[in-house]
């Protein structure tokens, strides 16, 4: 067989030419084969990939129901349909600015549209902060009945945390009586493993209960308080809208 000899000159020249492939396909991550990498996407940890064909990743079943029960306005549902205002954090407890409410008509992302929240700017995780009455409270609290108040600003974090929230604002006698009621049953829901938060609000009008869960809201006159439309609206709620997996290990309905 005879062999094509190739000059000094021919040689320098494949050589570039050689280089020059190598860095096109480098740049450009046009790299073809079983084993290509497109050098251009980088990973989740914002380095290169380097023995993997990167993929996208699904979300999870947890975050895919989240999705579904936040956009549900269906009207089977106890309470009233408030959209999503997002799940952003605020800064750390105590806030130079309170989150206020939105007025009438006026809903944007740096309000809140319902009373209790039901979604929106929150205080992130913080663990354990002194209040300014002197109360020591865990930022976002755990499930459970409290006797004083709870800022408004963690109530989405205890929704977004598959929680229901229950307020109340007692004037009178009568609506003090509903609300032992009420203690009496979020009591037995919180022995049962549902998610509630109870406390007073001074954020509610006089002789007021109020229900709150992640885009969802049933506030009434505590004249108009029964054991039925509370009780629907936990067991309705507690769990449903559970993003991070905290419901988990609750038992099956």
């Amino acid at each position: 067989m005879r062999l094509l000899k190739v000059g000094p000159e021919i040689l320098m020249w494949l050589l570039i030419v050689g280089v020059a492939l190598v860095n096109v396909a480098v740049y450009t991550g046009v790299v073809r084969g079983e084993d290509a990498l497109d050098l251009r996407r980088p990973n989740p940890a914002g380095q290169p990939f380097l023995n993997s064909t990167p993929t996208a990743e699904a979300p999870s079943a947890a975050a895919a129901a989240a999705l579904v029960a936040e956009a549900d306005d269906s009207p089977d549902l106890p309470g009233r349909f408030v959209p999503n205002q997002g799940r952003k954090h605020t800064d750390g407890y105590p806030l130079k600015d309170r989150i206020p409410f939105c007025a009438e008509g006026d809903v944007r992302d740096d309000c809140y549209a319902s009373n209790p929240p039901t979604s929106g700017l929150h205080l992130p995780v913080q663990g354990t902060v002194l209040l300014a009455d002197g109360n020591a409270l865990k930022i976002p609290p755990d499930p459970g009945v409290y006797g004083f108040e709870i800022p408004r600003e963690a109530i989405p974090h205890i929704e977004e945390h598959a929680g229901v929230y229950v307020g109340y604002h007692c004037v009178t006698s009568e609506c003090d009586a509903a609300v032992e009621e009420l203690i009496n049953l979020v009591s037995q829901q919180l022995a049962q493993g549902a998610h509630v938060v109870m406390s007073p609000t001074d954020d509610l009008d006089d002789d007021t209960i109020g229900l709150a869960s992640w885009t969802r809201v049933d506030a009434f006159p505590s004249s108009e308080y029964t054991e039925d439309r509370a009780r629907a609206f936990i067991e309705a709620h507690s769990c449903r809208f559970d993003p991070e997996g905290f419901c988990s290990d609750a038992p099956a309905s």
